[in-house]
């Protein structure tokens, strides 16, 4: 099984029972592309406009989901995935996990900030980037630092810009000066700080969304 994982060093909306696993309830996000499952009460609009966020950012490259997509709020991320992850697109399967926010706060920081629903917005639009970007790749087997970058890219793009300013300031360190230094050792050693180099490494000039169009198409960050 494949998967790309994340991991860490209000009023609640009426469900719309449209669909069931067990107990847990499908709601249809305003987005009709959109559905949130889950076994409890959760920020259901909070979680549409995350995965929203990944969707629009995608969206105005003209790169769409294949299909319908459902995230799915649970309790814990599965085992395998890894013992710190709190979201995970497992590719195989096609199925978005997200934790819990209580699961979630537990962790207190996250990039070294203090978590709170704008955080677990962007760690949605994290997952749900993962799956938008998964259909639209155009290569068999993306290396893990691509996927990575795209979904991390997507994340701050579209976050809060006081909260992506915050992060920024709390995580000092300069963008990736050369696309070798984008590899999977420096991803799974600290995926935090992969996370902040590469999104500065998007922003500087010469790369931007031409070189996220080369990540899809596997001529950039393919090996």
């Amino acid at each position: 099984m494949t998967w790309a994982v994340l991991t860490l060093p209000s009023p609640f909306s009426t469900a719309t029972a449209d669909g069931r696993d067990g107990l847990a309830i499908v709601h249809d996000c305003a987005n009709p592309i959109v559905g949130v499952k889950a076994l409890s009460p959760v920020d259901f609009d909070e979680i549409c406009r995350g995965a929203d966020d990944a969707i629009a950012f995608f969206g105005r490259l003209s790169l769409e989901p294949a299909g319908r997509l459902v995230v799915e709020i649970v309790p814990h991320i599965p085992r395998v995935v890894g013992e710190s992850a709190v979201g995970c697109y497992l590719e195989d399967e096609q199925r978005i996990l997200v934790i819990d926010f209580p699961g979630f706060a537990k962790n207190k920081t996250w990039f070294n900030v203090p978590i709170d629903r704008a955080m677990y917005r962007s760690l949605v639009t994290h997952e749900v980037a993962h799956a938008v970007a998964d259909c639209n790749m155009s290569i068999p087997e993306p290396t893990i630092q691509a996927k990575e970058y795209l979904a991390y890219v997507a994340m701050f793009a579209t976050m809060n810009q006081g909260l992506r300013e915050e992060i920024m300031n709390a995580t000092p360190g300069k963008a990736f000066d050369r696309e070798s230094k984008i590899n999977p050792t420096v991803y799974l050693c600290d995926p935090m700080r992969f996370a902040i180099r590469a999104y500065r490494h998007y922003l500087q000039e010469g790369y931007g969304d031409k070189f996220l169009y080369r990540a899809l198409s596997g001529k950039a960050l393919a090996e």
